[in-house]
């Protein structure tokens, strides 16, 4: 088994890529009360949203807690991207590189679609690659959608 790869998982929003990018980018803080999945988030270092700035997360992963640091490593405001890193604590003992990129795009049709990329390097062949993490975007994001479009 590769000890390195990337996964993504993509889907339409209803919200609009404005909304969707201001709460990743600007208010991110707000994520921990939208989301049930999402417990414990502070920063560690400068703020909640500039490059460089770590915060301190716990998500719920296969039903149990997983405690982590993020670092903002990019953000595209034309292109709609933001990349983070994600290491330490719990996530960094089954992962030596784990980096999530939003992207939010307009389709031909009108529509919107959001995809998260997770690149990622196992720390051996005993661990799986990070399909939970998918599926913990997968139903957070269907939440911020929902608190999106309502607000």
């Amino acid at each position: 088994m590769a000890l390195s790869g990337k996964v993504s998982i993509e889907f339409g929003i209803q919200a609009t890529i404005s909304q969707w990018f201001n709460l990743f980018h600007k208010n991110l803080n707000h994520v921990q009360n939208i989301c049930e999945r999402v417990h414990q988030a502070h920063v560690h270092e400068g703020d909640w949203h500039t490059i460089g700035s770590v915060k301190n997360w716990t998500f719920i992963i296969d039903g149990k807690p997983v405690k982590h640091k993020e670092k903002i490593e990019a953000i595209d405001e034309s292109k709609k991207t933001i990349t983070w890193s994600f290491f330490g604590e719990d996530l960094g003992q089954q992962y030596k590189v784990f980096i999530l990129t939003l992207e939010l795009n307009e389709k031909e049709d009108g529509s919107e679609v959001l995809k998260w990329t997770i690149e990622y390097e196992l720390v051996n062949e005993n661990v799986e690659p990070p399909y939970s993490y998918l599926d913990f975007l997968n139903k957070s994001s269907k939440h911020v959608d929902d608190y999106l479009v309502d607000a």
